[in-house]
């Protein structure tokens, strides 16, 4: 038989009404033996407690004293044992459970204290000690009774409480692919509306960039880039171990350093490029390179053969020809150019306007890779409830068989699939 989760709920009520039919019956009957049962033995212990308190007021002597105050003693403690049981008021199984569990409980308390109480009455109130363990038989029966009701016919209460929690399961399972679905529609949506801004963004970008003199801006300032990215990798390649180390002995007095090179040093190793073009510090990098010479020959930088024989060979190349000249002519000139066209009012316009897309462009990035995240977050909960509703759809399949006898084959949810899919 196929169905639908919503169909399974429905005709799972119907089955649960014709398993529950026979246990609901034998059950309430046991419950209503049980609290007669246990109505009964208050009424003797309020008795036996009673009459205990009437023969300490008549009773003389000692031991028959003692006797009929532990008599009454044991009574209310037993009364107090018995006001803690809580009967159930509807038919299901953990109730049936814990009222079987009370009721041993009860027993046991009982029969000890009824144990402890003969010890002491030397040989007094025998048929009423007959009649306490009366009493509690008649409750341990009731228990065993339950026991073996939830065994047989009662067990019709835990394999529906079985099957109701599986489908509850399911459809809050169920709910959460839905609610995870809608996520998935939102987030969709929104990194469509992103995508689309991004596109609109960059389109703006370029078109700005097409311009005349904005243009030439930029490719001054990829010159300059790439100058500086050069200067760092390669003109200063193997040296900037050596400059912190020469700026070292300079603080230490052991390298003669003017105040304003070794200023101009400290910023040569902060940023090379932008100090080597500076009209401030740009002329002491000769100095301060004929003083790091000085250093590796006299040993003062501390550096093993092979590597000052390296630096010593870039310095060579650095101050040996116009190689460090002709960079900062050209770099001078593409600074130069730079400050010119930013002080054109049209081109520092959309100079500033590009800077404010790209912004914008990049803010509008990062949300969509946020939200692309989030997406990606929602796909993996998807497949672990699709995984988790599969296995609870086959095991509602399972235990329905097990315990109507009934074969079904539940179909997993539309949206499940979909999203799986």
């Amino acid at each position: 038989m196929k169905l639908t989760l919503e169909q399974y709920s429905d005709t799972l009520s119907r089955e649960v009404d014709k398993l529950l039919r026979p246990a609901n019956t034998k059950g309430k009957k046991l419950i209503d033996e049980s609290n007669r049962v246990l109505q009964e033995a208050k009424v003797f212990f309020d008795d036996l407690s009673r009459k205990g308190d009437r023969d300490m007021a008549h009773k003389h002597d000692p031991v028959s004293y003692r006797a009929a105050r532990v008599v009454g003693h044991s009574a209310r403690e037993a009364a107090q044992h018995l006001s803690r049981i809580q009967v159930p008021g509807e038919i299901a199984w953990e109730n049936l459970k814990g009222f079987k569990d009370s009721l041993s409980s009860l027993t046991r308390s009982l029969r000890e204290i009824r144990a402890s109480t003969a010890a002491q009455l030397s040989g007094f109130y025998i048929l009423d000690m007959r009649s306490f363990s009366g009493t509690n038989d008649r409750i341990s029966r009731q228990s065993e009774r339950l026991t073996e009701f939830l065994d047989g016919e009662g067990s019709a209460l835990q394999h529906t409480r079985t099957l109701t929690g599986i489908l509850s399961d399911t459809e809050n399972v169920k709910r959460e692919i839905e609610e995870q679905v809608r996520e998935k529609k939102t987030l969709h949506e929104n990194d469509g509306l992103l995508s689309s801004r991004a596109k609109d963004l960059s389109l703006e970008v370029d078109k700005l960039e097409s311009g005349g003199l904005l243009k030439e801006l930029l490719e001054v300032e990829r010159g300059l880039r790439d100058q500086s990215r050069e200067f760092r990798s390669e003109n200063l390649a193997h040296l900037k171990r050596p400059l912190r180390r020469l700026k070292e002995l300079s603080e230490r007095g052991e390298i003669a350093l003017g105040v304003e090179e070794r200023k101009a040093l400290g910023l040569y190793i902060q940023s090379p490029y932008r100090s080597f073009l500076s009209n401030r510090t740009g002329p002491y990098l000769n100095n301060i390179l004929r003083n790091l010479r000085i250093a590796l020959d006299s040993g003062k930088i501390g550096f093993k053969p092979r590597k000052a024989t390296r630096v010593l060979a870039r310095l060579d190349q650095l101050t040996s020809g116009n190689e460090l000249a002709d960079m900062r002519s050209k770099g001078r000139n593409l600074l130069s150019r730079r400050r010119e066209l930013l002080t054109d009012p049209h081109c520092r316009n959309l100079y500033e306007l590009r800077k404010d897309t790209l912004r914008k462009l990049d803010q509008i990035n990062q949300e969509r890779s946020e939200v692309q995240e989030q997406m990606q977050s929602v796909k993996e909960k998807l497949t672990l409830l699709n995984q988790r509703c599969a296995e609870l759809l086959a095991l509602l399949e399972l235990k329905t068989r097990e315990y109507t006898e009934q074969i079904v084959q539940i179909e997993k949810p539309v949206l499940a699939t979909t999203v799986a899919g």
